[in-house]
């Protein structure tokens, strides 16, 4: 597997990852909050997808702007995922004491 590769398979996992922890420190797990994590993740994954997709396809050997736009926008997304979950956590871990 090349670098570009394990680059998105990491961002795709540690992406999963952070929407999984954010689903688990909502304090109500309802059925609308799995559904709408679902779709933000899968909106979150969507971009760098489609621009992997073309890359893939695309035989010039020159950089790629949008791609690495795309892998930004998807670290950046799954930053602020991550941040807003700890936030969660702290406040359920506040709020047993």
């Amino acid at each position: 597997m090349d670098r570009l590769g394990i680059q998105a398979s990491l961002s795709f996992i540690l992406l999963i990852v952070s929407y999984l922890s954010f689903y688990y420190a909502l304090p109500k797990r309802t059925a609308f909050a799995r559904y709408s994590t679902l779709v933000l993740l899968i909106a979150s994954g969507a971009p760098l997808a489609v621009l992997l997709v073309q890359e893939s396809l695309r035989e010039a050997l020159d950089a790629n702007i949008g791609l690495g736009m795309a892998f930004m926008l998807t670290w950046a997304i799954t930053g602020v995922v991550l941040l807003v979950s700890l936030v969660l956590w702290i406040n359920r871990i506040r709020k047993k004491r």
